[in-house]
């Protein structure tokens, strides 16, 4: 009964409150969230244009360009994505986009190579996020293994991590938006220590971050932190009052509203990106003095964009090729 009312729905508002059991902090006024399920593409977009910041942001791609294949409501894409983008850039709030983290595919043989579709899903992906052109991507533990499956480590991304040195890694990017300047940086997980990545070093997320967060702060005015499969170490970093926004990326499915965690506004992307985060912040001399957040099902009634489309179809028809040669079935 519960999926049948957000069918027949173009939003439901959810009401803020301190209760949720994952994080420490009590809600304050000024938060809202809404999640956007049904209607065009013009009818998903918030009529309100009066944010100082908006934030997309999704993850956990996993080197699939395409939408999740699921038999009900298929939902994300990259090509829906841009698209839900595009139509945002049009209005008056400067919108960034950024990505939580696991982006490129990492499976491997039992031997500990690359899986043989891998190094082609990776490099479709890297060529379809370059379309894309999103602010900041996170590095995973994960994408490490599939940064490993390129043949090089791909130009013309910005791939950061304050806790991963690794060729074409930057630890923070900045970025100018209206009156603001904004940092932005991202931890990971360090995942399974008898599986040290190869041509990268994986610290631990807090003691790898404090000092980047420390340099960020003189240089940018909001920070924003994008998390990756460890919640207890960017609680940590969002308590030492550096951190104005975290962006956490592991298996969620539900619609968690945003809280405050330390003096962080903390909002949690959903799996796969198959429903897109919106964060609309209004900011004041660097505080964030109200914040909406909406989650945007990116199901067939959101457009491809045309390039990435054409991007995706060539993608997916490369990868069956590989997989029926190497599996003798598609996966």
């Amino acid at each position: 009964m519960f999926w049948l009312f957000l069918a027949c729905a173009h939003s439901v508002q959810v009401p803020i409150s301190d209760t949720n059991p994952s994080t420490t902090g009590s809600s304050r006024q000024g938060l809202s969230n809404e999640l956007v399920v049904a209607g065009p593409l013009s009818e998903r977009l918030s009529p309100d244009d009066q944010a100082s910041l908006v934030i997309l942001y999704g993850g956990e791609e996993r080197g699939s360009l395409d939408e999740c294949g699921c038999p009900h409501r298929p939902r994300g894409g990259l090509a829906r994505q841009k698209s839900y983008f595009d139509a945002l850039q049009e209005s008056n709030s400067p919108v960034l986009f950024v990505n939580g983290g696991y982006w490129l595919q990492d499976a491997t043989s039992l031997d500990g190579t690359p899986r043989a579709d891998v190094p082609v899903s990776n490099q479709w992906m890297v060529e379809g996020l370059k379309q894309l052109a999103p602010d900041a991507l996170n590095v995973s533990y994960n994408d490490t293994g599939g940064l490993n499956s390129l043949e090089a480590p791909p130009p013309g991304l910005p791939l950061v991590s304050a806790n991963i040195v690794g060729e074409t890694i930057s630890p923070y990017v900045l970025l100018e938006a209206g009156p603001h300047t904004i940092g932005i940086t991202g931890i990971t997980t360090p995942g399974m220590s008898f599986l040290e990545p190869e041509n990268y070093q994986i610290t631990d997320p807090v003691k790898g971050a404090r000092p980047i967060l420390e340099e960020m702060e003189s240089k940018a005015d909001f920070i924003i932190l994008l998390a990756y499969g460890d919640a207890k170490a960017a609680k940590k970093l969002a308590e030492s009052g550096t951190v104005d926004v975290v962006i956490d990326t592991q298996l969620h499915r539900e619609n968690y509203p945003p809280v405050f965690v330390g003096g962080a506004l903390w909002v949690r992307s959903h799996f796969q990106t198959m429903r897109l985060g919106e964060l609309r912040l209004g900011i004041e001399d660097g505080e964030i003095v109200w914040a909406h957040e909406r989650k945007v099902d990116l199901d067939e009634r959101i457009p491809d964009d045309s390039e990435l489309a054409t991007i995706t179809k060539t993608a997916r028809r490369e990868i069956k090729a590989v997989q029926i040669e190497a599996f003798g079935r598609e996966l």
